[in-house]
Protein backbone atom coordinates (compact mmCIF):
# COMPACT_ATOMS: atom_id res chain seq x y z
CA UNK A 1 0.00 0.00 0.00
CA UNK A 2 3.19 2.06 0.73
CA UNK A 3 4.16 1.62 -2.59
CA UNK A 4 1.04 2.48 -4.28
CA UNK A 5 0.51 5.92 -2.46
CA UNK A 6 3.69 6.71 -3.15
CA UNK A 7 3.90 6.48 -6.90
CA UNK A 8 0.61 8.59 -7.17
CA UNK A 9 2.73 11.46 -7.15
CA UNK A 10 3.99 10.44 -10.57
CA UNK A 11 0.44 10.32 -11.77
CA UNK A 12 -0.66 13.14 -14.53
CA UNK A 13 -4.49 13.29 -16.00
CA UNK A 14 -3.77 10.93 -19.61
CA UNK A 15 -5.71 11.94 -22.97
CA UNK A 16 -9.15 12.68 -21.73
CA UNK A 17 -9.87 11.18 -25.27
CA UNK A 18 -14.07 10.41 -25.11
CA UNK A 19 -14.01 6.02 -24.96
CA UNK A 20 -16.21 4.60 -27.55
CA UNK A 21 -20.05 5.17 -26.24
CA UNK A 22 -21.37 2.44 -24.35
CA UNK A 23 -24.62 2.20 -22.56
CA UNK A 24 -24.71 0.80 -18.93
CA UNK A 25 -26.23 -2.93 -18.99
CA UNK A 26 -30.20 -2.34 -18.41
CA UNK A 27 -31.08 -3.84 -15.06
CA UNK A 28 -32.98 -6.63 -15.65
CA UNK A 29 -36.44 -7.06 -13.47
CA UNK A 30 -34.76 -9.92 -11.26
CA UNK A 31 -31.83 -7.48 -10.61
CA UNK A 32 -33.76 -4.57 -9.95
CA UNK A 33 -36.15 -6.11 -7.86
CA UNK A 34 -33.30 -8.09 -5.74
CA UNK A 35 -31.13 -4.54 -5.67
CA UNK A 36 -34.56 -2.41 -4.16
CA UNK A 37 -35.15 -5.21 -1.74
CA UNK A 38 -31.57 -4.89 -0.24
CA UNK A 39 -31.26 -0.96 -0.24
CA UNK A 40 -34.95 -1.11 1.40
CA UNK A 41 -33.83 -3.84 3.87
CA UNK A 42 -30.51 -2.18 5.10
CA UNK A 43 -31.75 0.42 7.21
CA UNK A 44 -33.93 -2.44 8.88
CA UNK A 45 -31.53 -4.47 9.84
CA UNK A 46 -28.91 -1.23 10.49
CA UNK A 47 -32.14 -0.52 13.14
CA UNK A 48 -31.88 -4.06 14.25
CA UNK A 49 -28.35 -3.89 15.06
CA UNK A 50 -28.70 -0.45 17.26
CA UNK A 51 -31.26 -2.01 19.26
CA UNK A 52 -29.98 -5.44 19.87
CA UNK A 53 -26.63 -4.05 19.98
CA UNK A 54 -27.74 -1.55 22.84
CA UNK A 55 -25.98 1.21 20.85
CA UNK A 56 -26.73 4.62 22.06
CA UNK A 57 -25.49 8.31 20.23
CA UNK A 58 -21.99 8.06 19.53
CA UNK A 59 -20.51 11.47 21.07
CA UNK A 60 -20.41 13.18 17.24
CA UNK A 61 -23.91 12.06 16.40
CA UNK A 62 -25.39 13.71 20.07
CA UNK A 63 -22.91 17.24 18.85
CA UNK A 64 -24.84 16.88 15.50
CA UNK A 65 -28.26 16.41 17.23
CA UNK A 66 -27.53 19.45 19.83
CA UNK A 67 -26.50 21.55 17.10
CA UNK A 68 -30.34 20.80 15.12
CA UNK A 69 -31.73 22.51 18.68
CA UNK A 70 -29.85 25.35 17.33
CA UNK A 71 -29.94 25.55 13.23
CA UNK A 72 -27.46 28.09 11.73
CA UNK A 73 -25.92 28.50 8.12
CA UNK A 74 -22.77 26.34 9.47
CA UNK A 75 -20.78 25.01 12.56
CA UNK A 76 -17.42 25.70 14.27
CA UNK A 77 -16.14 22.27 13.06
CA UNK A 78 -18.39 20.91 10.40
CA UNK A 79 -21.12 22.52 7.73
CA UNK A 80 -24.63 22.26 8.79
CA UNK A 81 -26.09 19.82 6.06
CA UNK A 82 -26.12 16.90 8.96
CA UNK A 83 -27.53 19.36 11.51
CA UNK A 84 -30.75 20.13 8.95
CA UNK A 85 -30.77 16.54 8.52
CA UNK A 86 -31.24 15.71 11.91
CA UNK A 87 -33.73 18.60 12.16
CA UNK A 88 -35.84 17.21 9.41
CA UNK A 89 -36.14 13.59 11.10
CA UNK A 90 -36.56 14.64 14.32
CA UNK A 91 -39.48 17.14 14.09
CA UNK A 92 -41.15 14.71 11.71
CA UNK A 93 -40.12 11.43 14.03
CA UNK A 94 -39.91 12.24 17.32
CA UNK A 95 -36.95 12.36 19.57
CA UNK A 96 -34.91 9.09 19.66
CA UNK A 97 -31.42 7.16 18.32
CA UNK A 98 -32.88 5.73 15.25
CA UNK A 99 -35.00 9.26 14.05
CA UNK A 100 -31.39 10.71 14.17
CA UNK A 101 -29.61 8.02 12.06
CA UNK A 102 -32.32 7.59 9.96
CA UNK A 103 -31.31 9.80 7.00
CA UNK A 104 -27.80 8.70 7.50
CA UNK A 105 -28.67 5.08 7.03
CA UNK A 106 -30.66 6.11 3.97
CA UNK A 107 -27.73 8.41 2.76
CA UNK A 108 -25.24 4.77 2.62
CA UNK A 109 -27.83 3.55 0.67
CA UNK A 110 -27.64 6.21 -2.29
CA UNK A 111 -23.50 5.54 -1.16
CA UNK A 112 -23.99 1.78 -2.22
CA UNK A 113 -26.06 2.09 -5.25
CA UNK A 114 -23.63 4.71 -6.50
CA UNK A 115 -21.02 2.71 -6.16
CA UNK A 116 -23.10 -0.28 -8.03
CA UNK A 117 -23.69 1.66 -10.72
CA UNK A 118 -20.41 3.51 -11.34
CA UNK A 119 -18.26 0.00 -11.59
CA UNK A 120 -21.40 -1.13 -14.08
CA UNK A 121 -21.17 1.51 -16.54
CA UNK A 122 -17.46 1.67 -15.92
CA UNK A 123 -16.89 -1.95 -16.66
CA UNK A 124 -19.91 -2.47 -18.89
CA UNK A 125 -20.70 -5.75 -16.68
CA UNK A 126 -23.30 -6.49 -14.62
CA UNK A 127 -20.99 -8.23 -12.32
CA UNK A 128 -18.88 -5.63 -11.56
CA UNK A 129 -21.57 -3.80 -10.13
CA UNK A 130 -22.90 -6.59 -7.53
CA UNK A 131 -18.74 -7.04 -6.73
CA UNK A 132 -18.49 -3.28 -5.66
CA UNK A 133 -21.30 -3.53 -3.88
CA UNK A 134 -20.61 -6.63 -1.79
CA UNK A 135 -17.04 -5.07 -1.39
CA UNK A 136 -18.79 -1.74 0.34
CA UNK A 137 -21.24 -3.65 2.32
CA UNK A 138 -18.40 -5.91 3.76
CA UNK A 139 -15.76 -3.65 3.94
CA UNK A 140 -14.59 -3.25 8.07
CA UNK A 141 -13.99 0.86 7.08
CA UNK A 142 -17.55 1.95 5.56
CA UNK A 143 -20.11 -0.98 7.37
CA UNK A 144 -19.96 0.85 10.58
CA UNK A 145 -19.56 4.53 9.85
CA UNK A 146 -22.72 3.72 7.64
CA UNK A 147 -24.39 2.39 11.29
CA UNK A 148 -24.16 6.13 12.66
CA UNK A 149 -25.35 9.40 12.02
CA UNK A 150 -21.79 10.82 11.09
CA UNK A 151 -20.16 13.40 8.27
CA UNK A 152 -18.30 10.60 6.41
CA UNK A 153 -21.90 9.17 5.03
CA UNK A 154 -22.27 11.80 3.48
CA UNK A 155 -18.46 12.50 2.52
CA UNK A 156 -18.28 8.57 0.35
CA UNK A 157 -21.85 8.98 -1.12
CA UNK A 158 -21.00 12.44 -2.17
CA UNK A 159 -17.33 11.67 -3.32
CA UNK A 160 -18.95 8.77 -5.13
CA UNK A 161 -20.91 10.79 -7.35
CA UNK A 162 -18.47 13.28 -7.74
CA UNK A 163 -15.99 10.89 -9.00
CA UNK A 164 -18.29 9.26 -11.36
CA UNK A 165 -19.65 12.64 -12.92
CA UNK A 166 -16.02 13.73 -13.31
CA UNK A 167 -15.20 10.11 -15.34
CA UNK A 168 -18.24 10.54 -17.58
CA UNK A 169 -17.50 14.35 -18.00
CA UNK A 170 -13.98 12.96 -19.35
CA UNK A 171 -14.88 9.79 -21.01
CA UNK A 172 -18.38 9.83 -22.06
CA UNK A 173 -18.33 13.38 -23.46
CA UNK A 174 -20.85 14.06 -20.76
CA UNK A 175 -20.03 18.13 -20.64
CA UNK A 176 -23.51 18.38 -17.97
CA UNK A 177 -21.77 15.82 -15.83
CA UNK A 178 -19.55 18.89 -14.47
CA UNK A 179 -22.15 20.42 -12.88
CA UNK A 180 -22.96 16.76 -11.30
CA UNK A 181 -19.39 17.14 -10.12
CA UNK A 182 -20.30 20.72 -8.91
CA UNK A 183 -23.36 19.49 -6.87
CA UNK A 184 -21.72 16.96 -5.42
CA UNK A 185 -18.55 18.73 -3.96
CA UNK A 186 -21.10 21.28 -2.60
CA UNK A 187 -23.07 18.96 -0.89
CA UNK A 188 -20.12 17.05 0.40
CA UNK A 189 -18.98 20.67 1.52
CA UNK A 190 -21.39 21.20 3.71
CA UNK A 191 -21.10 17.86 5.65
CA UNK A 192 -17.15 17.69 5.72
CA UNK A 193 -14.37 19.87 3.55
CA UNK A 194 -12.06 17.15 2.77
CA UNK A 195 -14.13 16.39 0.00
CA UNK A 196 -12.02 19.34 -1.71
CA UNK A 197 -8.98 17.05 -2.04
CA UNK A 198 -10.83 15.68 -4.86
CA UNK A 199 -11.56 18.51 -6.93
CA UNK A 200 -8.31 19.63 -5.77
CA UNK A 201 -6.22 16.59 -7.32
CA UNK A 202 -8.50 16.36 -9.96
CA UNK A 203 -7.69 19.88 -11.15
CA UNK A 204 -3.92 18.99 -10.48
CA UNK A 205 -4.02 16.42 -13.16
CA UNK A 206 -5.84 18.38 -15.70
CA UNK A 207 -3.20 21.12 -15.35
CA UNK A 208 -0.07 18.45 -15.92
CA UNK A 209 -1.28 17.55 -19.12
CA UNK A 210 -2.02 19.83 -22.75
CA UNK A 211 -5.14 17.63 -23.34
CA UNK A 212 -6.26 18.66 -19.62
CA UNK A 213 -5.17 22.14 -19.70
CA UNK A 214 -7.34 22.46 -22.93
CA UNK A 215 -10.47 21.11 -21.30
CA UNK A 216 -9.95 24.22 -18.21
CA UNK A 217 -10.49 26.82 -20.93
CA UNK A 218 -14.29 25.65 -21.59
CA UNK A 219 -17.08 26.68 -19.99
CA UNK A 220 -18.22 23.59 -18.11
CA UNK A 221 -15.60 22.62 -15.60
CA UNK A 222 -15.91 26.51 -14.19
CA UNK A 223 -19.49 26.33 -14.08
CA UNK A 224 -19.44 23.03 -11.74
CA UNK A 225 -17.30 24.73 -9.76
CA UNK A 226 -19.48 27.76 -9.29
CA UNK A 227 -22.07 25.49 -8.65
CA UNK A 228 -20.22 24.29 -6.00
CA UNK A 229 -18.95 27.18 -4.67
CA UNK A 230 -22.64 28.27 -4.51
CA UNK A 231 -23.44 25.60 -2.44
CA UNK A 232 -20.64 25.62 0.40
CA UNK A 233 -21.21 29.93 0.57
CA UNK A 234 -23.47 29.73 3.65
CA UNK A 235 -20.57 28.14 5.08
CA UNK A 236 -17.87 30.72 3.96
CA UNK A 237 -20.96 33.51 5.21
CA UNK A 238 -21.11 31.94 8.52
CA UNK A 239 -17.16 31.77 9.27
CA UNK A 240 -16.40 35.28 7.86
CA UNK A 241 -18.63 36.56 10.41
CA UNK A 242 -17.17 34.05 12.98
CA UNK A 243 -13.15 34.75 12.50
CA UNK A 244 -12.89 31.65 9.92
CA UNK A 245 -13.17 29.42 13.15
CA UNK A 246 -13.73 25.63 10.48
CA UNK A 247 -10.61 26.75 8.70
CA UNK A 248 -8.84 27.18 11.58
CA UNK A 249 -9.62 23.91 12.78
CA UNK A 250 -8.94 22.57 8.85
CA UNK A 251 -5.61 23.82 9.15
CA UNK A 252 -4.78 22.07 12.24
CA UNK A 253 -5.95 18.69 10.95
CA UNK A 254 -4.20 19.36 7.57
CA UNK A 255 -1.17 20.57 8.89
CA UNK A 256 -0.62 19.24 12.58
CA UNK A 257 3.47 20.19 12.64
CA UNK A 258 3.33 22.71 14.31
CA UNK A 259 2.46 20.68 17.63
CA UNK A 260 4.08 17.51 16.41
CA UNK A 261 7.70 17.12 17.20
CA UNK A 262 8.50 15.83 13.56
CA UNK A 263 8.43 12.18 11.66
CA UNK A 264 10.69 10.87 14.27
CA UNK A 265 7.97 11.24 17.12
CA UNK A 266 5.18 10.17 14.89
CA UNK A 267 6.98 7.10 13.91
CA UNK A 268 4.54 4.67 15.98
CA UNK A 269 1.38 7.11 14.69
CA UNK A 270 2.82 6.28 11.17
CA UNK A 271 3.18 2.48 11.76
CA UNK A 272 -0.25 2.59 13.30
CA UNK A 273 -1.99 4.22 10.52
CA UNK A 274 -0.09 1.88 7.64
CA UNK A 275 -1.33 -1.04 9.64
CA UNK A 276 -4.68 0.29 10.44
CA UNK A 277 -5.56 0.88 6.66
CA UNK A 278 -4.67 -2.99 5.99
CA UNK A 279 -7.44 -3.68 8.75
CA UNK A 280 -9.71 -1.51 7.86
CA UNK A 281 -10.27 -2.95 4.56
CA UNK A 282 -9.97 -6.34 5.67
CA UNK A 283 -6.32 -7.99 5.31
CA UNK A 284 -7.10 -10.59 2.60
CA UNK A 285 -9.17 -8.43 0.71
CA UNK A 286 -6.40 -5.99 0.61
CA UNK A 287 -4.04 -8.27 -0.33
CA UNK A 288 -5.63 -9.53 -3.23
CA UNK A 289 -6.50 -5.80 -4.04
CA UNK A 290 -2.71 -4.56 -4.02
CA UNK A 291 -2.05 -6.81 -6.21
CA UNK A 292 -4.67 -6.42 -8.34
CA UNK A 293 -4.14 -3.13 -8.70
CA UNK A 294 -0.07 -2.50 -8.36
CA UNK A 295 0.38 -1.56 -12.07
CA UNK A 296 -1.03 1.58 -13.36
CA UNK A 297 -3.73 0.78 -15.39
CA UNK A 298 -3.55 0.71 -19.09
CA UNK A 299 -6.91 2.56 -20.16
CA UNK A 300 -6.95 6.21 -19.42
CA UNK A 301 -10.27 6.41 -18.08
CA UNK A 302 -9.29 3.85 -15.35
CA UNK A 303 -6.20 5.88 -14.92
CA UNK A 304 -8.42 8.88 -13.55
CA UNK A 305 -9.92 6.70 -10.85
CA UNK A 306 -6.22 4.85 -9.88
CA UNK A 307 -4.67 8.12 -9.90
CA UNK A 308 -6.60 10.42 -7.81
CA UNK A 309 -7.12 7.56 -5.27
CA UNK A 310 -3.83 7.23 -4.70
CA UNK A 311 -3.01 10.79 -4.42
CA UNK A 312 -5.24 10.94 -1.48
CA UNK A 313 -3.64 8.37 -0.38
CA UNK A 314 -0.13 9.36 -0.95
CA UNK A 315 -1.39 12.93 1.33
CA UNK A 316 -2.63 11.13 4.30
CA UNK A 317 0.42 8.82 3.83
CA UNK A 318 3.02 12.30 4.11
CA UNK A 319 0.30 13.47 6.71
CA UNK A 320 1.05 10.70 8.98
CA UNK A 321 4.69 11.53 8.97
CA UNK A 322 4.08 14.56 10.80
CA UNK A 323 1.05 13.89 12.76
CA UNK A 324 -1.99 11.77 14.02
CA UNK A 325 -4.16 10.67 11.12
CA UNK A 326 -7.19 9.07 11.96
CA UNK A 327 -7.98 5.93 10.06
CA UNK A 328 -11.13 6.65 8.58
CA UNK A 329 -9.77 9.72 7.24
CA UNK A 330 -8.76 8.08 3.94
CA UNK A 331 -11.49 6.06 3.50
CA UNK A 332 -12.80 8.14 -0.19
CA UNK A 333 -9.48 7.36 -1.57
CA UNK A 334 -10.83 3.60 -1.95
CA UNK A 335 -13.91 4.29 -3.45
CA UNK A 336 -12.34 4.24 -6.74
CA UNK A 337 -9.52 1.49 -6.07
CA UNK A 338 -13.04 -0.54 -5.32
CA UNK A 339 -14.86 0.51 -8.36
CA UNK A 340 -11.87 -0.49 -10.35
CA UNK A 341 -11.15 -3.98 -8.29
CA UNK A 342 -14.87 -5.16 -8.69
CA UNK A 343 -14.62 -5.36 -12.41
CA UNK A 344 -11.41 -7.12 -12.43
CA UNK A 345 -12.91 -10.06 -9.77
CA UNK A 346 -14.45 -11.81 -12.23
CA UNK A 347 -11.24 -12.79 -14.35
CA UNK A 348 -8.97 -13.55 -10.87
CA UNK A 349 -7.64 -16.87 -11.13
CA UNK A 350 -9.37 -19.28 -8.50
CA UNK A 351 -6.91 -19.16 -5.61
CA UNK A 352 -7.18 -15.58 -5.64
CA UNK A 353 -11.01 -15.47 -5.75
CA UNK A 354 -11.52 -18.10 -3.55
CA UNK A 355 -9.00 -15.85 -1.05
CA UNK A 356 -10.98 -12.48 -1.81
CA UNK A 357 -14.32 -14.50 -0.65
CA UNK A 358 -12.77 -15.90 2.64
CA UNK A 359 -11.29 -12.11 3.32
CA UNK A 360 -15.00 -10.66 2.62
CA UNK A 361 -16.68 -13.47 5.15
CA UNK A 362 -14.15 -12.81 7.34
CA UNK A 363 -14.85 -9.42 7.52
CA UNK A 364 -19.04 -10.11 8.26
CA UNK A 365 -17.61 -12.73 11.21
CA UNK A 366 -15.22 -9.72 12.77
CA UNK A 367 -17.86 -6.90 12.27
CA UNK A 368 -21.03 -9.14 14.09
CA UNK A 369 -18.65 -10.12 16.61
CA UNK A 370 -17.36 -6.42 16.89
CA UNK A 371 -21.43 -5.63 16.87
CA UNK A 372 -22.84 -8.42 19.00
CA UNK A 373 -19.08 -9.32 21.60
CA UNK A 374 -21.54 -11.47 23.74
CA UNK A 375 -21.13 -13.66 20.65
CA UNK A 376 -17.61 -15.04 21.84
CA UNK A 377 -18.10 -14.28 25.59
CA UNK A 378 -16.31 -10.93 24.91
CA UNK A 379 -17.84 -8.22 27.84
CA UNK A 380 -19.10 -4.92 26.64
CA UNK A 381 -16.20 -3.24 28.84
CA UNK A 382 -13.52 -5.15 26.30
CA UNK A 383 -15.33 -4.44 23.28
CA UNK A 384 -15.16 -2.64 20.36
CA UNK A 385 -17.64 0.52 19.97
CA UNK A 386 -17.99 0.50 24.27
CA UNK A 387 -18.18 4.05 23.83
CA UNK A 388 -21.63 4.00 21.87
CA UNK A 389 -23.02 1.92 24.58
CA UNK A 390 -24.57 2.19 27.86
CA UNK A 391 -25.45 6.20 28.06
CA UNK A 392 -29.26 6.34 28.60
CA UNK A 393 -29.61 4.92 31.78
CA UNK A 394 -26.77 6.29 33.60
CA UNK A 395 -27.95 9.58 32.48
CA UNK A 396 -31.38 9.11 33.57
CA UNK A 397 -30.46 7.84 37.05
CA UNK A 398 -27.83 11.31 37.51
CA UNK A 399 -31.18 12.77 36.48
CA UNK A 400 -33.42 11.84 38.71
CA UNK A 401 -31.01 11.57 41.66
CA UNK A 402 -30.53 15.56 40.34
CA UNK A 403 -34.14 16.18 40.58
CA UNK A 404 -35.30 14.63 44.09
CA UNK A 405 -33.91 17.85 45.51
CA UNK A 406 -36.11 20.12 43.42
CA UNK A 407 -35.90 21.40 39.71
CA UNK A 408 -32.84 21.36 38.13
CA UNK A 409 -32.40 24.32 34.88
CA UNK A 410 -29.26 23.83 33.06
CA UNK A 411 -26.35 21.16 33.13
CA UNK A 412 -22.68 21.30 33.32
CA UNK A 413 -20.08 18.93 31.62
CA UNK A 414 -16.22 19.58 31.15
CA UNK A 415 -15.85 18.79 27.53
CA UNK A 416 -18.15 18.69 24.30
CA UNK A 417 -17.47 14.91 24.17
CA UNK A 418 -20.11 14.35 27.06
CA UNK A 419 -22.19 17.70 26.44
CA UNK A 420 -24.47 15.92 24.01
CA UNK A 421 -24.83 12.15 25.40
CA UNK A 422 -25.77 14.20 28.90
CA UNK A 423 -28.20 17.05 26.84
CA UNK A 424 -29.66 14.01 24.69
CA UNK A 425 -29.91 11.58 27.24
CA UNK A 426 -31.66 14.09 29.99
CA UNK A 427 -34.83 13.66 30.34
CA UNK A 428 -35.93 17.22 29.83
CA UNK A 429 -34.26 19.07 27.12
CA UNK A 430 -32.21 21.93 28.72
CA UNK A 431 -29.28 23.99 27.81
CA UNK A 432 -25.77 22.32 28.92
CA UNK A 433 -22.01 24.10 28.71
CA UNK A 434 -18.46 22.75 28.80
CA UNK A 435 -17.28 24.65 31.73
CA UNK A 436 -13.59 22.86 32.15
CA UNK A 437 -10.40 24.79 31.72
CA UNK A 438 -7.90 23.43 28.66
CA UNK A 439 -10.61 22.42 26.78
CA UNK A 440 -11.44 23.09 22.79
CA UNK A 441 -13.29 25.48 20.84
CA UNK A 442 -16.97 23.94 20.49
CA UNK A 443 -20.07 25.41 19.04
CA UNK A 444 -20.99 25.84 22.68
CA UNK A 445 -18.48 29.04 22.57
CA UNK A 446 -20.66 30.70 19.74
CA UNK A 447 -24.44 30.69 21.66
CA UNK A 448 -25.77 31.99 24.41
CA UNK A 449 -23.32 31.63 27.43
CA UNK A 450 -23.36 30.33 31.20
CA UNK A 451 -23.42 34.09 32.58
CA UNK A 452 -27.72 33.92 31.76
CA UNK A 453 -28.49 31.11 34.26
CA UNK A 454 -27.53 33.71 37.37
CA UNK A 455 -29.28 32.59 40.45
CA UNK A 456 -30.82 29.06 39.25
CA UNK A 457 -29.44 25.59 39.89
CA UNK A 458 -27.61 23.31 37.79
CA UNK A 459 -25.85 19.57 37.44
CA UNK A 460 -22.16 19.34 36.70
CA UNK A 461 -21.53 16.04 35.55
CA UNK A 462 -18.29 14.20 34.33
CA UNK A 463 -16.39 10.61 33.92
CA UNK A 464 -13.79 12.51 36.70
CA UNK A 465 -14.37 11.85 39.97
CA UNK A 466 -13.34 16.17 41.01
CA UNK A 467 -15.61 18.84 41.10
CA UNK A 468 -13.39 21.87 39.64
CA UNK A 469 -12.41 24.71 42.05
CA UNK A 470 -13.92 27.18 40.04
CA UNK A 471 -16.78 25.73 39.65
CA UNK A 472 -17.16 25.16 43.52
CA UNK A 473 -16.83 28.85 43.85
CA UNK A 474 -19.06 29.90 41.14
CA UNK A 475 -22.29 28.60 43.27
CA UNK A 476 -23.46 29.28 46.82
CA UNK A 477 -23.39 25.44 47.37
CA UNK A 478 -22.73 21.95 45.37
CA UNK A 479 -24.14 18.59 46.72
CA UNK A 480 -22.34 15.36 45.82
CA UNK A 481 -24.86 12.80 44.18
CA UNK A 482 -24.31 9.39 44.40
CA UNK A 483 -22.07 7.87 41.44
CA UNK A 484 -24.02 5.93 38.70
CA UNK A 485 -21.59 3.31 36.92
CA UNK A 486 -22.39 1.95 33.50
CA UNK A 487 -22.36 -1.65 34.84
CA UNK A 488 -21.94 -4.60 31.70
CA UNK A 489 -23.89 -7.79 32.13
CA UNK A 490 -21.18 -9.76 33.67
CA UNK A 491 -20.69 -6.53 35.87
CA UNK A 492 -17.60 -5.04 34.25
CA UNK A 493 -17.81 -1.32 34.75
CA UNK A 494 -17.45 0.85 31.08
CA UNK A 495 -17.31 4.39 33.15
CA UNK A 496 -18.83 5.78 36.05
CA UNK A 497 -20.92 9.41 36.23
CA UNK A 498 -19.95 11.51 38.83
CA UNK A 499 -22.51 14.30 39.33
CA UNK A 500 -23.06 17.48 41.96
CA UNK A 501 -26.30 19.50 42.06
CA UNK A 502 -25.15 23.07 42.52
CA UNK A 503 -27.52 26.12 43.99
CA UNK A 504 -27.71 29.93 42.84
CA UNK A 505 -24.61 30.21 40.11
CA UNK A 506 -22.94 33.49 40.78
CA UNK A 507 -21.35 34.50 37.07
CA UNK A 508 -17.18 33.57 37.29
CA UNK A 509 -15.16 34.28 34.29
CA UNK A 510 -14.82 31.10 33.06
CA UNK A 511 -11.26 30.20 30.75
CA UNK A 512 -11.76 30.67 27.29
CA UNK A 513 -10.52 27.64 24.95
CA UNK A 514 -7.02 26.88 24.52
CA UNK A 515 -7.55 25.16 21.32
CA UNK A 516 -9.00 24.99 17.75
Amino acid sequence: MERMAMRAGAWRMAEPAVSPARSMPALERRELLALAALLLALPLVRAWIAEAGGFDLHFDEAQYWEWSRHLDWSYATKGPLLAWLIALSTALLGHGEWQVRLLGWLINDAFLLLLFLFARQLWNDRRAGWWALALGLTTPLYFPLGQVMTTDGVLFACWTWALWAAWRALYRAQPRAWYELGVAVGLGGLAKFSIGLLPAFLGLGLLLSAPGRRILYSRPPWMGALLALLLISPVLLWNAGHDWVMFQHERGHVLGVAESGGWRENLSDLLEFVAGQWLVLSPLVAVVLVRSLRRMPRLAEQRLLWGVSLAVLAFFLCKATVSKVQLNWPAPAYIGLLVLFAGQIAALERAWRRLLIAGMASSVLLLAVALFPGLIGLSLARAPFKDLRLWQEPVEIVAQQAQQAGAVQFLMVPSYHLAGAVAFYWPQRLPVYPVAANRRLSQHDFWPPITGEAGRTGVYVSTDNKLPDRLQHAFTACQVLPPVPASAGDGRVLRTLYAWRCTDYRPVAWPAPTTH
